[in-house]
This record gives C-alpha cells, structure tokens and sequence, in this order.
C-alpha cells in the first residue's frame, strides 16, 4: 500500500481497511493521532514509502512521544535550577562571596557561571508573571532570549504566536533583532541597570584599591623619612 494516506488512515473505519494493508490494532492506534500531526508526518515524507509502514509511523510516533515528555522535563529542570541559584545568591551577604562564587563556581557545579546566568534569568522571568511556565519554551537557550526582552517586546512576541513551548532560539533571536532595527532608540533598561551595577562595583573595588595603595605609601614615607640612612 504505497504512499497511503495516514489522513485517510484516520478516517476509514476499520472493515474498509485490508488486513493485507494493516493489522486492526494499528488502525485503532493511527486513530488516536490527531489529524494535524498526521498531515505533517505525510508532508514531511511525502515521495518515500515511509507512511506506507505503520510499524515504522508507530515508532515514530513513540519517539516524538517520548522528546516531547523529556523536553518538557528539561523545561522543569532548568526551571529549578534557576529558582536554586536565585535563592542561593540571597545567602551571599558580601561582594567579596558573590565574586568568589563567581570565578569558583565550575569547580562546584556542573556548568559555567554564564549558562547559569541564564537560569537565573529564565526562573526570574517566569516568577516574576512575565510569562506562564506553560507557555515557557521547552529549550533554556530559546527561554533565556524571551527573558533578554522588555514588557513591550514580550508583548509583540506574544501577538505573533511565539510564546509558546515550541518557540525556537532562532525565531526569538530573529525578532529581538527586527525589533531593534525598528526602534534603535529603545532602551534596555535591564540591560542598563545591570551595566550600571557591574560599574558601581568596579568603582568600589578602584576605590579599595586606591586607599590600598595610599596606606602602603604613607607607610613607605614613614619608614624612608625616619629611617637611619647609614
């Protein structure tokens, strides 16, 4: 039964159907798919006899089964480890704890201080009520670029259909960047705020630096201006 149909599949009842072309169980089956998925699976293989195997749409069908379960477990995971650092750089009381964890942190966790970055920004974002966690993207990458954007551009993503589960890196990417295009003046105020912060704390550590520096010299002064020059 080359290039059957599995729309058609879908809607034959099971008497029409051969026990040649498929066995009655992997009728019921195929009817249990919803009519969309069936189409794609048809015009993704279109011109090979892939949909003529039911064994072999079955194991497709299991296989996208089990992505979609895991993908949505890694949206959880990412969720929660976000969620777990947030709560843990409340402990660091000092800038001294928070730049320790900083350049030690690969030594402790499994991943880099920046991906973890972007948990930071995902868990924030979704506890925040920007966006619900069932409409998060199932990748972190993808979820971190829908954090990266202001109320304004959330907004526009959300009328052009892209906060969803499925929504790519790709497609957030390509939008932030016509969004910019658009409007050049538009500023980032997260981005801004967190600039402001990094230069707040390079100041304070030129500043520690500086009465470092002028402590050690008046020291030096000392020793040389009463010093015996034998």
């Amino acid at each position: 039964m080359k290039g059957i149909s599995l729309k058609r599949v879908r809607n034959l009842p099971a008497e029409d159907v051969t026990v040649a072309d498929l066995r009655p169980q992997q009728i019921d089956q195929l009817t249990q798919i919803p009519g969309e998925l069936l189409d794609t699976i048809q015009d993704v293989f279109a011109g090979t006899d892939f949909t003529s195997r039911p064994e072999h749409v079955r194991a497709l069908l299991d296989a996208r089964r089990e992505v979609v379960s895991a993908w949505g477990s890694a949206r959880q995971a990412f969720l929660e480890i976000g969620r777990a650092l947030n709560a843990l750089d409340r402990t660091l009381l000092t800038r001294e704890e928070r730049e320790a964890l900083q350049t030690g942190f690969g030594r402790i966790f499994p991943f880099s201080a920046p991906v973890a970055s972007q948990f930071r920004r995902v868990a924030e974002m979704i506890d925040s009520g920007r966006v619900a966690l069932e409409q998060c993207p199932g990748s972190y990458s993808a979820a971190y670029q829908l954090a990266l954007m202001p109320p304004e551009q959330i907004a526009i993503a959300r009328q052009r259909g892209l906060i969803s589960q499925s929504t790519t890196r790709a497609q957030l990417m390509a939008l932030r960047k016509e969004l910019s295009r658009a409007a050049p003046s538009t500023v980032d105020l997260g981005a801004l705020l967190a600039e402001r912060r990094r230069l707040q704390e390079a100041r304070l550590r030129g500043l520690e630096e500086l009465r470092r520096i002028r402590t050690r010299l008046r020291e030096i002064n000392r020793v040389l201006e009463g010093g015996d020059p034998a």
